[in-house]
């Protein structure tokens, strides 16, 4: 019994990780693809509402998506959670390190359960403000009618930048917990990590900018 839980304890912690990881990473993948989308909006008027069009029309499989999408940030955000629990105690171990050993160690953590949150209200609002106005056919009118606001202009902007702190660590975290952790590849990784945040973050920053300056 003994045998057992030391190696099943371990192995639990390793498979949570994973899933964190796959969960995040996943939703890497749908903000890219969402990222090619949103770049018609400053394209022939008409051709954003046409891929809206086209992605509702798949009924089952578009909401079959959605519920995917909500089932991994679940599961991103209480395995988080869980992990964090976990290591809070084995944290007291290193009490007797010097201070900037514990900092170094602790800061990264630390950012990412302070940009999190940051990212969960932000898509809340940011699904209140699309994805729930039912009403509302039109969905590039829509969006060109909020950001016709200097605030939701600034809202969206400033929540690129958990966003990006997010994924300059959290890409790389996650390559490394799914196992391609590797001597010649894992100095690369937090290049990487630092690469998908700009691109992400340089891809979406221009979009409400220049909306609301066509709409001047």
């Amino acid at each position: 019994m003994m045998i057992h839980l030391s190696v099943s304890v371990p192995f639990n912690r390793l498979l949570q990780k994973g899933l964190i990881a796959l969960s995040g990473l996943l939703w890497v993948g749908f903000l890219l693809f969402h990222l090619g989308g949103n770049w018609l909006l400053l394209d022939v008027p008409g051709k954003y509402n046409q891929l809206a069009a086209a992605l509702t029309s798949w009924r089952w499989l578009f909401h079959s998506v959605e519920i995917l999408l909500l089932l991994l940030l679940l599961i991103h955000i209480g395995l988080s959670i869980l992990i964090r629990l976990y290591q809070r105690p084995l944290a007291l171990r290193y009490q007797h390190r010097p201070q900037h050993r514990r900092w170094l160690v602790s800061s990264t953590s630390r950012w990412m359960l302070f940009t999190g949150p940051l990212i969960l209200l932000f898509l809340i609002v940011h699904l209140q403000n699309f994805r729930f106005q039912g009403a509302e056919r039109n969905l590039e009118h829509l969006v060109y009618q909020l950001f016709h606001s200097p605030f939701w202009v600034g809202f969206y902007e400033l929540a690129l930048i958990p966003l990006g702190l997010h994924l300059a660590h959290g890409v790389g975290s996650g390559l490394q917990s799914l196992g391609f952790g590797h001597p010649n590849l894992t100095p690369w990784l937090p290049r990487l990590s630092v690469l998908v945040a700009l691109l992400l973050v340089a891809g979406y920053a221009p979009i409400p900018i220049a909306i609301y300056l066509q709409s001047r």
